[in-house]
């Protein structure tokens, strides 16, 4: 299912908050999309708290929300200590001039790579459109943080690895062009070095995002890609790293209290939802005094005890 040829490219100098390939509108067909544009400067416009709802609410239904800024790596990561979003964001990125907004806005990309809706303001979408964007959409599950989208034209014989690195099959994959590379030689055999060496260097560099995920705090983020990849590579020699450091982060008591405190936050801020604020301050203030140290607790103290949700 191929994007429109007339939508303009994902483009950012760096995407924070995300393990795997860069954002593609090819690599993302069959999931919804909605953009978000804003800027650092004044992050009270942005809604995020509806934000993080939505991508509450829908992410488990295949949409996927891409905040892009053209403002800095640094000055978002300003912006995440006080504000816990959830979902990936783009930063130095020029994308608000290609598809024509203004500071804030948001756009909606329906599962079949159309554009669906858009507004010229960070609160213009609202449930009831992206339930019906979502609508067809699916999933990705683990395999987001593993697929490979490649750009070159397949070989007849390599055109079965091409299709399980767009899957997230990359045992899969990489079996399939070792075969060709032992037993043939020429153009096909060349193509299949190259598409597994992209496919090594692909691995390296999500290795390199899920270290980067743990350093800022974000270990749910991290442990959900490792789980994912370590699963398809267990039995393949590509699969050696990410699988000593997810035995090494089992024995790690700091990543294991991480985990338990995400999920009480995670649990708290579903409270958050259903019943508000009121009902749940103590419960957050416990949160905070049962895990200092702790992301989860920054999070819950800066943003939610904080009160810049409102």
């Amino acid at each position: 299912m191929a994007p429109r040829l007339d939508l303009p490219p994902l483009q950012a100098d760096k995407w924070l908050n995300w393990v795997g390939e860069d954002p593609t509108l090819k690599g993302l067909a069959g999931r919804a999309v909605m953009l978000h544009f804003f800027v650092c400067e004044e992050p009270e416009k942005s809604n995020w708290l509806g934000l993080i709802r939505f991508h509450r609410e829908f992410v488990d239904r295949g949409l996927v929300i891409l905040a892009v800024t053209p403002d800095s790596d640094s000055a978002v990561k300003q912006l995440l200590k006080l504000y816990p979003l959830p979902f990936a964001i783009g930063t130095g990125s020029a994308m608000a001039g290609a598809w024509s907004m203004d500071t804030y806005g948001q756009v909606l990309i329906d599962h079949q790579g159309e554009e669906f809706y858009r507004v010229g303001a960070s609160n213009g979408v609202w449930n009831g459109k992206l339930r019906k964007s979502v609508n067809g959409s699916r999933s990705a599950g683990g395999a987001a943080y593993r697929q490979l989208t490649v750009s070159l034209e397949p070989l007849r014989g390599t055109k079965r690895a091409v299709t399980a690195l767009a899957k997230g099959e990359l045992a899969k994959a990489l079996g399939y062009l070792e075969a060709i590379q032992a037993k043939e030689d020429g153009e096909l055999a060349a193509q299949a070095k190259t598409l597994a060496d992209q496919t090594r260097e692909h691995l390296a560099r999500v290795l390199e995002q899920i270290e980067e995920s743990l350093a800022a705090g974000e270990a749910v983020l991290a442990q959900t890609a490792l789980e994912a990849l370590t699963k398809d590579l267990k039995r393949h020699p590509a699969g050696k790293p990410f699988l000593e450091l997810a035995a090494k982060l089992e024995d790690d008591e700091e990543h294991q209290t991480e985990l338990e405190a995400a999920k009480v936050y995670d649990n708290l801020v579903e409270s958050f939802f259903r019943m508000g604020y009121g009902k749940n301050e103590k419960r957050f203030q416990t949160m905070v005094k049962d895990f200092p140290g702790t992301r989860a607790a920054e999070k819950m103290r800066n943003y939610w005890l904080g009160m810049l949700w409102k």
